[in-house]
C-alpha cells in the first residue's frame, strides 16, 4: 500500500488504519503536510515507510497492541513513553512498547522505517527465553540501539531487500524467529534478567524487601514508578504487586507514598523557618494539595498545616 495525502484529517485515517488511533498536530509554523505512507505485509517482515513532510506532535494514547522498531532514515525526531524519552537521528533505532502513553515530535525533514512486528509472537518468544508465560507486558527501554545492534539490525534490513516477497511458510516462520530472538537478546527490557539467570527470589518477602531497597536508594528520583522498580528487579509489575501484598498488606504504590509522605512530615517538623506546606508538597512529587492533605492525615492523623503551626509554636 503506498498512500500520500496533504490533507491532516486524511492523514491521521491512514496512518491510524496502520498503526493505531491517535492524534496528530500539525506545527503552527508549518506551511502544509506532505504525508508520505507505505506498508506492506507482503514481503517477509511487515514494514511502514512513513513522512509527514512538516513537523508534526502525535499522541499515540496508551499505544494499544503495538510493538514498532523504528529507525530514522533522515531528519530528527524524539518519543516519550512514560517518563522516558529519547531522540533519533539518522541511522538510529528505537523500539516502542506497547501499554505506554506514548507520544512523538517528529521534525519536518523526519523520515522513518519500521518494523511492526506481531505483538502475540513477539511475547511468545520472550515467554520462550523466559521459561514462563509474562506476567506482565513486555517492555522495551525506549532508548536508541546500541551499535552493535545497530550493525546487526542494518544487515537485517539488507537481507530482507534481497529475498523474495513470498516466502515459503517454513522460511518466513525461521526468519521471524531470528528476527525477534536478536531483538529480545539484544535490546533491554523488562524481562532481560529472567532471560540471563538473574532470577529474583520467589519468596515475596525477598522479592517486596528488594524492591523496598530500591525505593530508598531512589527516592529521590521524583519520577520513579512500580513499572520502573519492576524492570530493575526483572520482574512483571503485578508480580511485584503480588509481593507486596502477601509481605506488606499494601501495593508497592501505597508504599512508596508513605516514605515520601514521612518525608513531608520530617520536613514539616524540622525544615525551614520560612517553608510553606506548597513548597514541601512539590518538593517532593506531591502537586495536589487537597489530595496530599487526605492521605497525610489519614497516615499520621492531623492535616499538614496542623503539624506546620505545631513546629512553628514549638519553634516561637
Amino acid at each position: 500500500m503506498h498512500y500520500r495525502t496533504h490533507d491532516l484529517d486524511e492523514a491521521i485515517h491512514a496512518v491510524g488504519a496502520v498503526y493505531c488511533p491517535h492524534e496528530l498536530h500539525l506545527d503552527r509554523r508549518a506551511k502544509a503536510l506532505d504525508t508520505r505512507l507505505s506498508a506492506t505485509e507482503a514481503r517477509p517482515l511487515a514494514l511502514v515507510q512513513l513522512a509527514y513532510g512538516a513537523r508534526v506532535e502525535v499522541d499515540a494514547g496508551e499505544f494499544p497492541g503495538l510493538f514498532l522498531f523504528m529507525r530514522c532514515t533522515a531528519g530528527e525526531g524524539t518519543v516519550s513513553q512514560g517518563n522516558r524519552s529519547a531522540t533519533w537521528r539518522a541511522g538510529t533505532t528505537i523500539p516502542v512498547s506497547a501499554g505506554r502513553p506514548t507520544r512523538f515530535d517528529f521534525g519536518a525533514s523526519f523520515e522513518q522505517i519500521t518494523f511492526r512486528p506481531d505483538t502475540a509472537t513477539l511475547e511468545a518468544c520472550c515467554a520462550s527465553l523466559v521459561g514462563r508465560p509474562l506476567d506482565d507486558g513486555l517492555k522495551f527501554d525506549p532508548v536508541p540501539f546500541t551499535p552493535a545492534l545497530e550493525r546487526s539490525w542494518s544487515g537485517v534490513w539488507d537481507l530482507v531487500d534481497t529475498l523474495p516477497a513470498a516466502l515459503p511458510a517454513p522460511a518466513y516462520r525461521s526468519l521471524e524467529q531470528f528476527v525477534l530472538m536478536s531483538l529480545l537478546h539484544g535490546h533491554p527490557h523488562n524481562y532481560t534478567g529472567w532471560m540471563r539467570g538473574e532470577r529474583p527470589a520467589s519468596r515475596p518477602a525477598r522479592l517486596a524487601g528488594l524492591a523496598e531497597a530500591l525505593i530508598h536508594d531512589r527516592i529521590a528520583d521524583l519520577s520513579l514508578t512500580v513499572s520502573d522498580i519492576a524492570s530493575s528487579l526483572g520482574v512483571g509489575v503485578r508480580a511485584l504487586q503480588l509481593a507486596f501484598q502477601a509481605h506488606r498488606g499494601m501495593t508497592p504504590t501505597a508504599y512508596l507514598r508513605r516514605i515520601r509522605l514521612a518525608q513531608v512530615r520530617e520536613r514539616l517538623l524540622d525544615g525551614a523557618d520560612d517553608d510553606t506546606v506548597t513548597d514541601i508538597a512539590f518538593a517532593h512529587g506531591f502537586f495536589h494539595l487537597s489530595r496530599l492533605a487526605q492521605q497525610y492525615k489519614a497516615q499520621f492523623g492531623e492535616a499538614p498545616s496542623d503539624t506546620l503551626r505545631a513546629r512553628h509554636r514549638r519553634t516561637a
